[in-house]
């Protein structure tokens, strides 16, 4: 059985980058392209205008590298992503190859998950019907959305999806979109590209992009604060001077924007504010723990879904890499009650989970465990984006150029694979060709 749930097909299709011998980056003064955010977006679009022989400034308000992928290696021992870990659409995307480039292992993800009912695995009619429930759900939103009809996705639903109803709808909305169904567009839904098939990096997919920005001339610890854009050129004001460009690529969340960390000047057409209000960003949290002696019997980078008493639902990455981590993958409300608990709200949670559904013995034997609040971090706001209902058309405001000059990047500004590194590389290196473009670069690509 797949593992995943959205819809429609990849498309496919090699897109390598040239290689670039010397970025041509700055960290002052006035250059070609002034790129805020270092995360893929960022890098993508800095490594094409370097590779144009234009120059241009990267700046990143944190300390490091990679925005919402970050591999974590002191807390268990072994490679740990913080956030994003699967690299998604790996037949089209030149993040794959790049990576082995770079001298990274990368392997396929598992392409099923094991299904839990109590304490043990579910039997050949529970999986039917598990698959027969995620699938009517999963069709119900996506014809609404292909018809236009541009609404809640819990309104779409099936009246009886049976007593797997509540982990498919967990799957399709909170883990899938990072918000629950009630709050998630029928059409940005039905518009989101398959993701059967993903990589994992043996380093960890944050230690993948992080590499990918190697050569890149990064300046880390610089916020942008503003910026302001005219007929001539675009200032991005910073605590540690002024950056003038002839084009800017904004390739940070929008929830920078609507929380006023980024003022833009003058004010952005009606088109890009709407879409930053009606495309924020959900919930979307990991608890990682050590699990010793695999008492669960689970393969390596298995999935485990667990279907439990009074309808609890749970999503288990067991055994990354072949070790003992495990991941407990949240999204929605839970994801943000535990954003808002105490420090040890992530452990209390999953302990009482494995104990409820695999047994005592099994809450006993877990470790030492970290939780993610990516909601909660000051240069993110949030997890992954997500259209509200009556707002799935409003991605396509985020590939828009602004007044030739202003240039949107990241995954939210993609209308296909949003919410995926794939989709934020690919808008990176959209945005860079939208810049060239408007520098006078012969045969740029625009669209990706």
């Amino acid at each position: 059985m797949s593992a995943a749930f959205s819809r429609r097909a990849l498309l496919a299709g090699a897109f390598s980058l040239p290689a670039f011998a010397h970025a041509l980056g700055q960290t002052s003064g006035q250059v070609d392209v002034v790129i805020v955010g270092a995360g893929a977006a960022g890098i993508a679009a800095a490594r094409r205008v370097a590779a144009a022989g234009r120059s241009y400034a990267l700046i990143e308000a944190g300390k490091r590298v990679g925005g919402r992928t970050s591999t974590d290696t002191a807390a268990f021992g072994v490679p740990f992503d913080l956030g994003a870990r699967r690299l998604h659409a790996p037949a089209g995307l030149p993040l794959a190859e790049l990576g082995r480039q770079a001298g990274l292992e990368l392997y396929a993800a598992p392409r099923g998950a094991r299904l839990y009912q109590g304490l043990k695995e579910a039997g050949d009619t529970a999986y039917e019907d598990f698959v027969a429930a995620t699938r009517r759900a999963e069709r119900a939103i996506g014809a609404a959305g292909d018809a236009g009809r541009d609404l809640p996705a819990a309104r779409v639903l099936p009246p009886d999806l049976g007593p797997y109803g509540p982990l498919a709808t967990f799957l399709l909305g909170p883990l899938r979109c990072a918000r629950e169904l009630d709050q998630v567009s029928t059409v940005d839904f039905s518009r989101a590209d398959d993701r059967d098939e993903a990589l994992l990096s043996r380093a960890g997919l944050g230690t993948l992009v992080a590499k990918l920005a190697e050569g890149l001339n990064v300046r880390l610890e610089t916020a942008a604060t503003a910026v302001d854009y005219g007929p001539r050129n675009v200032e991005v004001r910073t605590a540690r001077g002024t950056l003038t460009g002839r084009a800017v690529i904004l390739a940070v969340p929008p929830s920078l924007f609507s929380a006023g960390k980024i003022r833009i000047s003058p004010g952005l057409p009606t088109r890009q504010r709407s879409a930053i209000e009606r495309i924020p960003l959900g919930h979307r949290e990991h608890v990682a723990f050590l699990l010793p002696g695999n008492p669960l019997g689970a393969q390596p980078d298995e999935t485990l879904l667990v279907q439990g008493a009074g309808a609890r639902t749970l999503v288990l990455n067991a055994r990354i890499g072949g070790s003992d981590l495990h991941v407990m993958e949240l999204g929605g409300k839970a994801a943000q009650a535990l954003t808002d608990g105490k420090d040890n709200a992530g452990a209390d949670y999953v302990r009482a989970a494995l104990q409820a559904e695999f047994g005592a013995d099994v809450g006993k034997r877990m470790g030492k465990s970290i939780q993610t609040r990516w909601s909660k971090d000051p240069l993110t706001l949030g997890g992954i984006s997500c259209a509200l209902p009556g707002s799935g058309n409003m991605r396509r405001a985020f590939t828009e150029v602004v007044a030739n000059r202003l240039i949107f990047a990241g995954e939210h500004a993609h209308e296909t694979l949003w919410g995926t590194v794939a989709g934020a590389w690919l808008s990176g290196e959209r945005a860079a060709g939208q810049a060239l473009r408007f520098l006078g670069v012969q045969g740029a690509a625009l669209e990706r």
